[in-house]
């Protein structure tokens, strides 16, 4: 790096300016559920990324986003913390066009100067494992086939339809038979294809959505009309009608996903262009291998560049593989419970880079290279696939069999810079994370952080 100034290894990434979409700035939540007391969250108007162990706070979070999809506020007070007997209860959201939000047992509905918010309502953007669990899950053991209907019913209730000549939502359509009909035709003629796409453009999917088969069953025992929905698919030109029982896991979620998305991103031309654009997900991949989980991503980057993103998971390998894919505020939970209140300990989820810039500003220069190293090892694995990372015998590579493995798949710059990173590894880090006498200059450290941020650049 040639300036010799400091200002140049920014700690602080520059917020984005977003245009006319509304994003939300901060969260604050106040005797909320899992939180005594107030915890300030601070988005600035980014993509949000949370690893949080299990108790600590996360799915609180989440129930405050979904908050934003609801038109009124009723039995808000059920909200308060256990061990919060006085003070209010409240949610509170701050907007990059200026606009506050406050949430209380006193707010019956969505106030009139946060006419941005409402539109979330349509098609309500909250997706967890659960709701994927819909479209697959058997309630009985051996159930012939799974019925979609309600997932769909309720999935699809805002979904913009003409009837009788003027446009309307399904919800709106109260005769049944023209409300089967209407749903039948947003199926069929609207998310079928969309969701095959999905399926072969993200997943590689062996397998395609044959049809949606509608028809209306009679209860025996009391004689009435049950409408049903089934999913019969293709899988190498064989139909499939007990998919549930033939897919395994990740085809099941990778069809699950697809579906929602579809319906999600077909929802999005109702919004205004100023309109608050969020999806929310809550630990989808729990079923999914590594590569579906990156698809994942592709879909996200691809279908919803507009939107507002918040991830949440509790595992924490996908949260270090997904924390530099994309331009997230990135936060750990993790429970504090050593009092009788348990509380969070809330961690930035900053990159090694980003850390270790931290410590060479405060001339910690061991722990500076300590970091830098785990970056550029973490940067290698990154760049080669889980085979390139295996020998002859499949066992696992040390590292720098690793890097002499990527120095074989680069050229030009990046080949360079990763033969000057790997120098730098092993001339100036490796002494530093061990008791050494030999002087290290700063400058040398400096280069080494500009070094390893251009590789990774390169090697993204």
């Amino acid at each position: 790096m040639n300036n010799d100034s400091l200002d140049n290894l920014k700690i602080e990434e520059q917020v984005e300016k977003y245009g006319k979409a509304v994003r939300i700035e901060n969260i604050r939540l106040t005797n909320y559920k899992f939180f005594h007391g107030e915890f300030d969250l601070p988005v600035n108007g980014k993509s949000l990324l949370v690893y949080g162990e299990h108790g600590s706070g996360k799915s609180s979070v989440y129930n405050a986003l979904e908050l934003l999809t609801e038109n009124s506020f009723t039995d808000f007070e059920k909200n308060r913390n256990i061990f919060a007997q006085d003070g209010e209860v409240l949610v509170e959201f701050g907007f990059t066009n200026g606009q506050e939000l406050i949430i209380s047992s006193d707010l019956e509905e969505m106030p009139d100067h946060v006419g941005f918010i409402p539109g979330l309502s349509i098609f309500k953007p909250m997706l967890d494992y659960k709701k994927l669990l819909s479209v697959h899950y058997a309630s009985q053991v051996n159930q012939d086939k799974i019925n979609l209907y309600y997932m769909f019913r309720k999935l699809l209730e805002n979904y913009p339809v003409e009837y009788q000549g003027k446009k309307t939502i399904l919800a709106e359509i109260e005769d049944y038979n023209e409300y089967f009909e209407s749903l039948e035709n947003v199926l069929k003629k609207e998310l079928l294809k969309e969701t095959n796409k999905y399926l072969e453009r993200y997943f590689k999917a062996d397998f395609i959505i044959d049809k949606f088969d509608f028809k209306t069953k009679i209860d025996r025992n009391n004689s009435t009309a049950t409408p049903v929905i089934n999913l019969l698919l293709d899988y190498k030109e064989h139909a499939i009608e007990k998919y549930h029982t033939f897919l395994n896991e990740a085809r099941l979620s990778a069809l699950a996903i697809s579906i929602y998305m579809v319906a999600i991103k077909n929802l999005i031309d109702t919004l205004k262009n100023d309109s608050l654009k969020i999806i929310v997900l809550d630990d989808l991949l729990i079923s999914l291998d590594m590569g579906n989980r990156l698809k994942l991503l592709e879909i996200l980057k691809n279908e919803f560049s507009e939107f507002q993103i918040f991830f949440f998971t509790h595992d924490k390998g996908l949260y270090e593989i997904y924390k530099d894919k994309l331009d997230w505020k990135k936060y750990e939970f993790y429970l504090d419970d050593h009092d009788e209140i348990p509380g969070v300990i809330v961690k930035h989820g900053n990159s090694e880079i980003e850390m270790a810039k931290v410590f060479y500003a405060q001339k910690e220069y061991d722990a500076c290279a300590l970091l830098l190293r785990k970056g550029f090892e973490k940067t290698i694995k990154n760049y080669l696939t889980p085979k390139e990372q295996l020998g002859k015998n499949c066992e696992k590579l040390n590292l720098s069999n690793l890097i002499n493995r990527a120095i074989s798949k680069t050229n030009d710059e990046a080949k360079t810079i990763l033969e000057k990173s790997n120098s730098d590894r092993q001339h100036i880090l490796n002494p530093l994370c061990h008791i050494n006498t030999k002087n290290i200059y700063s400058e040398e450290l400096k280069n080494a952080i500009s070094d390893l941020a251009k590789l990774k650049d390169l090697l993204r």
